[in-house]
């Protein structure tokens, strides 16, 4: 890799005495500039600390290479196999959720209807109860009636209903068994979501569990390479940003500008 020179002459007219010239540059000259470099391609652009580093936050490496630091092809490395372990992970957690929905559906679920596949939630909960029981316990009756077998997921639902919404003994109002029905329909599943574990084939349930587990592990693995992705964009951006940075030497130069005193600033930046 070449050494490249950066040089940039400032002139500025001085009737303060030269000794107080580091101070006035410490005030006058802004971090972000951006240099000329020398080098024997020719003249081109060389990035100022703020550039460099907003190069390696978009791109790990980026600032490194316009720096001419070799480690720039590490950092990019690491990008790389780092997307590409995340694509992997990403598609074999999907892989995953597929198989236990196709799972779901052909051993667990009732087929009552076209195949509705549900959220998450909905399969975790098939999960752990080995049966939803019904909706409407009796279709042939007027208004919902709800499951009320208690060992089925609906019927949990319906009890715990009841439990927060209670008829009174006396003079029963229609109101709270109105507001408890309204809570089992928003939370009890219908008839194309209900499903039966106990007539599939034994340990079927725990078969569905591990393949819900194998999905989410591979989406957590997923989750775990891009937090490793991002600090590499972090790590490259402030290595950039000290690289830039501790590589600025400023030399005082003294001298004269229309027969006035005057102080020329070379400013040089040497990146190995």
């Amino acid at each position: 890799m070449p050494r490249w020179w950066a040089v940039l002459l400032l002139t500025a007219p001085l009737t303060a005495p030269v000794v107080e010239a580091q101070s006035l540059v410490e005030r006058a000259v802004p971090s972000s500039l951006v240099f000329d470099v020398s080098h024997p391609g020719g003249q081109l652009p060389a990035p100022s600390i703020a550039l460099a580093s907003a190069l390696s936050a978009v791109l790990p490496g980026a600032g490194q290479y316009a720096l001419g630091q070799d480690r720039a092809w590490a950092y990019l490395a690491l990008e790389a196999a780092g997307w590409f372990a995340w694509i992997n992970r990403r598609g074999a957690g999907n892989d995953a959720r597929a198989a236990y929905r196709d799972y779901a559906w052909e051993v667990g679920r009732v087929q009552s209807s076209a195949r509705t596949d549900g959220d998450f939630d909905y399969y975790e909960t098939m999960s752990k109860w080995d049966r939803s029981g019904a909706f409407d316990s009796d279709p042939g009756a007027a208004g919902l009636q709800p499951e009320v077998d208690p060992s089925t997921f609906n019927g949990s639902i319906w009890a715990l209903a009841t439990r927060l919404f209670p008829e009174p003994a006396v003079d029963p109002d229609p109101a709270p068994r109105a507001e408890a029905l309204d809570y089992y329909r928003e939370r009890a599943y219908g008839s194309s979501f209900l499903w039966n574990w106990s007539i599939a084939p034994d340990g079927s349930r725990s078969t569905f569990g591990g393949l819900i587990e194998e999905s989410d592990a591979r989406f957590r693995q997923a989750t775990n390479v891009l937090g490793l992705i991002l600090a590499n964009h972090v790590v490259s951006s402030v290595d950039a940003f000290v690289s830039a940075r501790s590589r600025a030497e400023l030399a005082l130069e003294p001298g004269r500008s229309n027969g006035a005193a005057s102080l020329d600033l070379r400013l040089s930046i040497s990146v190995r």
